[in-house]
């Protein structure tokens, strides 16, 4: 049995293109089969977006992967892999500088590059320019994948995306309510879907409507 089918890494059905605010997720595809690395603060969607690439290519009748490796798990876990359409890793942060998994990667990359059949997806919290690899041939290889930042998205499309949270937990969301929203809280969609969750978890609780001294009370803003 090969070592990554050890661990279950199951995709959300929810995590689709569809429903994926931006235009970072069209832009990979245009870059199909050329491998891409993702970079992205905590909560910009970067797991949405892979595991949404990976229900694209299932739904066209393809095989994908998602993993999201560990430093607890082995290595070992990235070897085999291409008999896969598309494999997506997540959360690189956590393996990177590690020498073996480094070499692992290395070995991945070479294999797939050279059959030429499985697109890699790669991401990570850290800019890849930034990133510190310990190895320098790993470097190179990586650095020479194109390189997309998740996160950065227009007014209009944050508005969307807590708009249709806050439907699908039937939470009233007044415009003047998601206008301070916007204005006062951090920008990152990630961090705002957060702070949207804690006021409807407050509001059913305490049941209350959303109002501006309703979140200024519940964010001691």
């Amino acid at each position: 049995m090969n070592a990554q089918l050890t661990f279950e890494f199951p995709l959300d059905k929810d995590s689709t293109l569809e429903r994926y605010e931006g235009d970072v997720g069209q832009r990979a595809l245009a870059l199909a089969p050329a491998a891409v690395w993702f970079s992205g603060a905590s909560g910009s969607g970067k797991t949405h977006l892979l595991q949404a690439l990976c229900h694209r290519c299932e739904q066209q009748g393809g095989r994908s992967l998602y993993l999201s490796p560990a430093a607890d798990h082995s290595p070992a876990i990235l070897k085999d892999l291409r008999a896969f359409d598309v494999l997506a890793i997540d959360g690189l942060d956590g393996i990177l500088g590690n020498r073996p998994w480094e070499l692992a990667l290395y070995d991945l990359i070479n294999h797939l590059s050279a059959d030429g059949i499985t697109w890699l997806l790669i991401a990570s919290q850290q800019p890849l320019p930034e990133i510190n690899f310990t190895l320098s041939d790993v470097a190179s290889r990586c650095r020479s994948m194109q390189w997309l930042q998740t996160g950065q998205l227009q007014e209009h499309e944050k508005r969307r995306v807590l708009c249709r949270f806050a439907d699908e937990v039937s939470l009233p969301l007044p415009t003047e309510v998601l206008d301070f929203l916007l204005q006062r809280s951090p920008r990152e969609i990630g961090s705002l879907i957060k702070t949207l969750n804690v006021l409807a978890d407050e509001s059913l609780r305490l049941q209350r409507r959303l109002t501006i001294p309703f979140l200024k009370q519940v964010l001691n803003l």
